[in-house]
């Protein structure tokens, strides 16, 4: 092979490089990726693969990390999203979608094995939280080899806030209302809205609750169900 074969077979490995409003990088080796930002979009974005699509409108921000290794892979960000974090997708044909409204203050997403994961509208995550569908590494019996660790996907509801340092892994779902305490590890799908997820594993510890991102010693009914009305103001309480 000659020095300009070899050269050529070099400059066809490098990435395609381009930069998204305002602060953005995206790296592409791939065909037909999509990255359609209107919102602030201040991240780092790798994309090895094919016909993946990123989604971020004018009222959401993005900063942080974007990989994407596979094909026909979506992360789709709702409107007024506020979010800090890295996600990780890794196969083909995965879906990660977050709802209107929600704000990440530091959160790692891992989508792998052809599973999902869902996030709900005007949810609150805090610092230090991963939401994975899969353990990255095989757990085997040894007596026949089976995997014992199979991948799931991750289903959370609306308005539920997540506290620091949690883990939702493979197979999680949250339904809407409800509350994940600090550094829990929830590994299940509950099906009772309006209560308290806490431990390791998580189990329901209180119900009869809701949460509010403001902070005040009594609230009327409306403010209580004022997340189930669209168009609210964000703040940055976690």
């Amino acid at each position: 092979m000659n020095v300009f074969s070899r050269v050529g077979r070099f400059l066809k490995s490098l990435p395609r490089l381009r930069f998204h409003h305002p602060f953005a990088v995206r790296l592409d080796w791939g065909q037909g990726n999509s990255i359609a930002a209107k919102g602030r979009l201040t991240a780092t974005i790798r994309l090895y693969g094919s016909q993946n699509y990123v989604e971020l409108p004018k009222t959401s921000s993005f900063t942080g990390h974007i990989t994407i290794y596979g094909q026909g892979n979506r992360i789709v960000i709702g409107e007024n999203c506020r979010l800090y974090g890295e996600f990780m997708v890794k196969g083909h044909n995965q879906t990660v979608t977050v709802g209107e409204g929600t704000t990440f203050e530091s959160v790692y997403l891992l989508c792998m094995e052809r599973c999902d994961i869902s996030i709900g509208r005007w949810c609150m995550f805090s610092r230090n939280i991963e939401v994975r569908t899969s353990d990255a590494h095989g757990l085997i019996r040894k007596r026949d080899g089976r995997r014992l660790n199979r991948a799931a996907s991750v289903t959370v509801g609306d308005h539920v806030w997540v506290g620091v340092g949690s883990i939702l892994n493979k197979g999680t779902v949250i339904p809407a209302d409800c509350i994940v305490g600090a550094k829990s590890f929830v590994n299940k799908a509950f099906t009772e809205s309006s209560v308290v997820l806490a431990g390791t594993p998580a189990t329901i510890v209180k119900r009869g609750v809701t949460w509010n991102r403001w902070r005040k010693r009594r609230y009327s009914q409306e403010e209580l169900d004022a997340w189930r009305i669209p168009d609210q103001d964000i703040s940055d309480e976690d």
